[in-house]
């Protein structure tokens, strides 16, 4: 055991750093289920099952996960491992200019020498939603208030009511 290099519990998991006791134990038991021996037998698996577990050794105790975190520091890490980037980070330019975003806005000759849009000033603009336009005072009867929906809400339990009286009655 002296021999093997040492392994990154964390990148063998697929769990970050900070990884709780919980999320470490969910993805042992995912692996585990993965990599048991006795669930594919007939697959070379032993040698991954015994990384799991070595592993769950060190980050199941609060004790061993803190003394492994003191001797490999850069462990779990972004930059270690399993979690290595895959690119370089990018560092942007500097802006070239001073600007800011008030000096971008549009003077009004800017704005009067800007192509013209499709819709001319005066123009009415089409509503484009798919609910009928409201009736007009004058045209709304009594059907179309909220009055009558009421009225026949009342009528249909004033049915109910006299059928389960009618019902307990014979």
């Amino acid at each position: 055991m002296a021999n093997r290099p040492v392994l990154d519990p964390y990148a063998v998991l697929g769990v970050r750093r900070d990884a709780s006791a919980l999320q470490v134990a969910r993805a042992r038991r995912r692996l585990a289920k993965r990599f048991h021996p006795d669930l594919h037998p007939g697959q070379d698996v032993s040698e991954s099952m015994r990384r799991v577990n070595e592993a769950w050794y060190i980050l199941s105790s609060a004790h061993r996960r803190a003394e492994y975190d003191r001797s490999h520091p850069r462990a779990g890490t972004p930059s270690s491992g399993h979690w290595a980037p895959s690119m370089r980070d990018v560092h942007p330019t500097q802006p070239n200019t001073t600007r800011s975003w008030a000096s971008w806005r549009t003077t009004a000759e800017e704005t009067r020498a800007a192509p013209p849009t499709r819709r001319q000033p005066g123009e009415i603009p089409v509503v484009t939603t798919r609910r009928p336009p409201p009736i007009a005072p004058a045209e709304r009867t009594f059907r179309d208030s909220g009055w009558a929906a009421l009225l026949a809400a009342l009528v249909l339990l004033a049915l109910l009511v006299a059928t389960v009286v009618a019902g307990r009655l014979s």
